[in-house]
């Protein structure tokens, strides 16, 4: 089930290519261990709820809501799960987190590779998973916390799934706050 998957984000993946570029988006060359992620403007995560980091708005180029959309707090703590609309059977899933410190992930995903989105260190990582494939941003938002968004998608590629999430880890680190 995709929402396991994604919801299991914490676990290795690997990635088949790089993301796409888009506006605001620069790939970048491996930062050595010691170096910390890049962070434009500072964003507090304080007060902020999961469920409202993204909107249908958001995801109507992928679907408009199959369910509404719903915190999963057991599975990782500070997310929400979006299962949208996408033409297929069973949808297509996105999660949204208020997530950990961004070295802890890049350190965990060691197989993933950063982009830098609106001036912020982007860790990116894809996984084939029985016909699925997940990806998972995590931007860096403050020194301590991140922002996951993660999708699922039965015969995805990861290049274009990376790209499709762009706008939508922009849109969810414009309604965080500047700290």
């Amino acid at each position: 089930m995709a929402l396991a998957l994604l919801l299991s984000a914490g676990c290795s993946y690997s990635i088949n290519g790089d993301a796409l570029p888009q506006a605001g988006v620069t790939p970048t060359t491996s930062a050595g261990p010691a170096a910390g992620p890049k962070i434009a403007k500072p964003r507090t995560v304080v007060g902020v709820e999961p469920c409202s980091l993204l909107t249908a708005t958001d995801l109507k180029s992928i679907g408009p809501y199959k369910k509404e959309p719903a915190r999963k707090d057991d599975v990782i703590q500070e997310s929400c799960q979006y299962v949208l609309d996408d033409g297929s059977q069973t949808g297509r899933t996105v999660v949204a987190a208020l997530y950990q410190k961004y070295e802890q992930v890049r350190t965990r995903q060691s197989k993933g590779s950063e982009v830098v989105v609106e001036g912020h260190s982007t860790w990116t990582l894809c996984e084939l998973s029985g016909g699925e494939m997940a990806c998972t941003a995590t931007l860096a938002v403050n020194a301590n916390r991140s922002v996951l968004v993660a999708m699922a998608q039965a015969g995805g590629v990861p290049e274009q799934m990376l790209a499709g999430m762009q706008p939508l880890l922009k849109a969810a680190l414009n309604r965080l706050p500047i700290a």
